[in-house]
């Protein structure tokens, strides 16, 4: 399949890629940024409005406002690494059998916590690692191949 006829099978109309710039010091910026294309070289994380009645009203209005997006497993990968140091395995190793106590640490350490982001990266180092997909703040993730 090409990329335009995975766009329009997923009814993608955001596409993303990772993206680090310079800031202050030895400060590294890093997130997402808008992409124009979509080559066919590698799997892709698409996500896409949930439908579960565990999310607020504000993920899901958010969630339908940023309607089905994509952007490549290895653009996901970095942004993971860049987030918390560590690759997708080892933080999984690490933290699988200690949610508690990673949400605690997430806690203290991020500004700008939100409750159970220490679960969305743990599903997210899951469906990095083991292809599982999973729906989180309104939102679901899973890896689709672009054949």
């Amino acid at each position: 399949m090409s990329a335009e006829g995975f766009i329009k099978k997923h009814k993608i109309n955001k596409l993303y890629s990772y993206h680090e710039e310079s800031g202050e010091g030895k400060n590294v910026l890093f997130g997402w940024i808008l992409s124009k294309s979509l080559n066919s070289d590698g799997p892709v994380v698409v996500s896409s409005t949930s439908k579960s009645k565990k999310a607020s009203d504000v993920d899901k209005e958010r969630s339908k406002a940023e309607g089905n997006s994509a952007a490549y497993v290895s653009d996901y990968n970095k942004y993971f690494k860049s987030l918390t140091g560590e690759t997708a395995a080892s933080f999984l190793d690490k933290w699988k059998e200690k949610s508690d106590e990673l949400e605690e640490l997430r806690r203290r350490t991020n500004p700008n916590y939100r409750d159970e982001e220490g679960l969305f990266l743990l599903s997210l180092a899951k469906l990095l690692t083991e292809n599982k997909k999973f729906s989180k703040f309104g939102r679901v993730y899973k890896i689709v191949d672009i054949i």
